[in-house]
């Protein structure tokens, strides 16, 4: 008899991360266990509900070649149990599963997994009585730990599958050391690559730590971000991966659990405890309490236990987290579940309409179980077979975040060069180099029309009229059937506004490849505005104005250029940009800004003309590239802030510039008509 399966892999596919669910139903509608024989793991068991089985198997580098059993048998305690006889076997079939990950660490980027421990931390996390047999300790909180991360990984790559974006999670920092993802591999002292655990010290204490002052959920918090702030700090110390000199170039990941977190009835709050996700430029950064690890699974033997245990949590010994936490197993999935979400917030996905981004994870089990158990919170009894369309999951708009993140990157990525090109490979693709344009610009075509322009290569665009996206536009990789990223994309407010049935003010938000995000408000507001004629030559000609590229202080500075020729360009500049002579055939010019002496000069040939312009700028204009159809200019001024471009639209041309000036150019933007 055999088993017909709803998401086995080619063996060809090499998988990413060590574990794997797998889903499907054998010819015999009945219950039971499924047995999982591989030879590169010991044998594991999970149930069957009516024929039907879900099955998160760990798996061993290269070719796993797995026997699978159907037999009877049931699940007693947390535990498999079979007849006093040789249990029967209903059905069998081999497979083979390929888990080949990629080898080159300079290509893939880790998120490390860390506990935080105040300096006089005991070291003990919150536990009720029932389970103490565990054990509270930090090497318990470690081997929790280690497997929360194997389920979100799990979690994360079924869920991408689903999406037919192939088999992609996000990797944790691993180390080869004696194992604790199995019970029984542990007591034989198997070695494994395990998720490494970082014990980062932090100099407050446990009183420190748990001052209500801090705790996110007490409505009267006076800093309720400072636990963050705590982490982060703490992780700085850590150094290592975290060092200023580590995150120069490449931003490191971290995923905080505060061990010291713990449940005060008297005040009726978690202390030590927030649930926040983002971070800096150097440390994207989540951060959760330890307040429910007592209900998580240590080991692949006790994970059907941890999503099937209707013990009640009582508030006399532990948390009931946003009273969603009735019994153990809901428990253990609402702070799983908000770890892996505010790990969502470090891989940069905002809160969405559905999905882990908003609080779907509550019933993330049923991508782990075939069946419910009694659930507390809806007060709905056990039930079952939990089809794949019940499964909670990510939200689209995160899966194509994480498709263009270099974390999720499979090895067939890098043969695709308009994918992965190789100048966004440097860096473990966490940071464009440093000459790349980094910014995305709006560039006005008329009242109703404007392109976005990313040189690195649009990806999304989200339209926003409330809370969340209510219409996008995404732009798939050409493998996946899709047009591939977009140096431009022109857009109709008129058009969106009809798709979206409304006149209400529509908020964007824009992605490109590299980490580049834009968000606009109000976008007709921002086109009235760049829309709005420029009268020049005494209101005989209408120009249009670019976005400013820098700052917003400094007096306000404009001049419009004669109907002549440019023949070249004096700029006077040093670490910033001070400013721009603008020189025509007949010998004449005009200023913007503070033209002096020294200056660097750039001139054009007959027939050359003016295409556009880089910008380094931040809080001013660090410097400025020139474009033309035929060359480019060195960047003149200084190597600061973020690169932008601004392409000049086809059939029109440069008429002049605008900015902000101080003792240097604050900001700049282009005239064009």
């Amino acid at each position: 008899m055999s088993f017909q399966f709803e998401n086995l892999p080619p063996e060809q596919l090499q998988l990413q991360v060590p574990v794997y669910i797998l889903k499907g139903q054998t010819s015999v509608p009945r219950n039971g266990l499924l047995a999982i024989f591989n030879d590169k793991f010991n044998v594991q068991y999970y149930e069957v509900y009516n024929g039907h089985f879900k099955a998160m198997i760990h798996l061993g580098p290269g070719v796993n070649s797995l026997v699978l059993q159907h037999v009877d048998g049931i699940w007693m305690n947390g535990q498999p149990a079979f007849p006093k006889d040789a249990p029967s076997v209903y059905a069998e079939s081999k497979v083979k599963i390929n888990y080949s990950p990629i080898q080159d660490d300079r290509l893939v980027p880790k998120i490390h997994l860390c506990v935080l421990v105040a300096r006089d931390s005991p070291h003990l996390f919150d536990c009720p009585q029932a389970k103490m047999f565990e054990g509270n300790g930090l090497d318990v909180a470690i081997k929790k730990l280690r497997m929360g991360g194997r389920i979100m990984q799990a979690f994360t790559q079924d869920d991408m599958y689903l999406e037919h974006f192939g088999s992609r999670s996000f990797r944790f920092i691993e180390e080869h050391t004696r194992t604790t993802i199995s019970y029984f591999e542990e007591q034989r002292g198997v070695k494994r690559d395990e998720i490494k655990i970082h014990v980062i010290p932090c100099n407050r204490t446990v009183a420190e730590i748990r001052n209500a002052d801090y705790a996110q959920q007490n409505s009267k918090a006076k800093k309720a971000g400072e636990l963050f702030s705590i982490a982060m700090d703490s992780l700085v110390k850590y150094g290592g991966p975290f060092s200023d000199q580590s995150t120069n170039s490449i931003p490191a990941m971290a995923a905080v659990m505060i061990l010291d977190a713990h449940w005060d009835k008297s005040q009726n709050l978690i202390l030590g405890h927030a649930a926040l996700g983002g971070g800096s430029d150097r440390i994207k950064l989540a951060i959760f309490g330890s307040h429910g690890l007592h209900s998580w699974p240590m080991n692949l033997e006790s994970l059907h236990r941890a999503f099937t245990d209707t013990t009640p949590i009582s508030t006399n010994e532990v948390a009931n987290d946003c009273n969603q936490c009735g019994t153990a197993w809901e428990c253990f999935t609402l702070t799983l579940g908000a770890f892996m979400h505010e790990i969502g917030h470090l891989l940069g996905c905002p809160h969405q309409r559905n999905g882990v981004m908003l609080r779907d994870y509550l019933t993330m089990n049923r991508k782990f179980l075939p069946k419910e158990a009694y659930c507390q919170r809806t007060n709905r009894s056990e039930w079952g077979p939990v089809p794949t369309s019940q499964e909670p999951g990510w939200h689209r708009l995160d899966k194509i975040r994480f498709l263009y993140h270099p974390a999720f990157a499979v090895p067939s990525d890098f043969y695709v060069d308009s994918f992965k090109p190789r100048a966004f490979q440097v860096n473990q693709g966490m940071k464009l180099p440093q000459d790349m344009i980094s910014e995305i610009s709006v560039v006005t075509i008329d009242k109703d029309t404007f392109d976005l322009v990313a040189p690195s290569g649009l990806y999304l665009v989200e339209f926003i009229t409330g809370e969340f996206p209510d219409l996008h536009y995404e732009f798939l990789p050409v493998f996946l059937q899709g047009q591939g990223c977009q140096g431009g994309v022109r857009i109709s407010i008129s058009s969106v506004e009809a798709q979206l049935k409304t006149k209400k003010p529509i908020n964007l938000r824009i992605l490109a490849r590299g980490f580049i995000q834009k968000d606009i408000s109000d976008i007709r507001k921002l086109l009235a505005e760049l829309s709005t004629p420029v009268m020049v030559q005494g209101g005989s000609l209408a120009l249009t104005k670019s976005e400013p590229y820098g700052g917003s202080n400094g007096r306000d500075v404009m001049v419009s250029f004669p109907d002549k020729n440019i023949k070249g360009f004096q700029v006077t500049h040093g670490l910033a940009l001070d400013g721009i002579r603008v020189c025509f055939e007949d010998n004449s010019y005009v200023d913007f800004g503070n033209f002096k002496h020294h200056h660097t000069d750039f001139w054009l040939q007959k027939d050359e003309v003016v295409t556009g312009f880089n910008v380094r700028c931040g809080a001013w204009v660090d410097g400025i590239q020139i474009l033309t159809n035929r060359k480019t200019s060195p960047m003149l001024g200084g190597g600061g802030g973020g690169v932008r471009q601004f392409l000049i639209p086809q059939g029109r041309k440069l008429q002049g510039l605008y900015g902000k000036m101080e003792s240097w150019c604050i900001s700049v933007g282009f005239l064009y008509g």
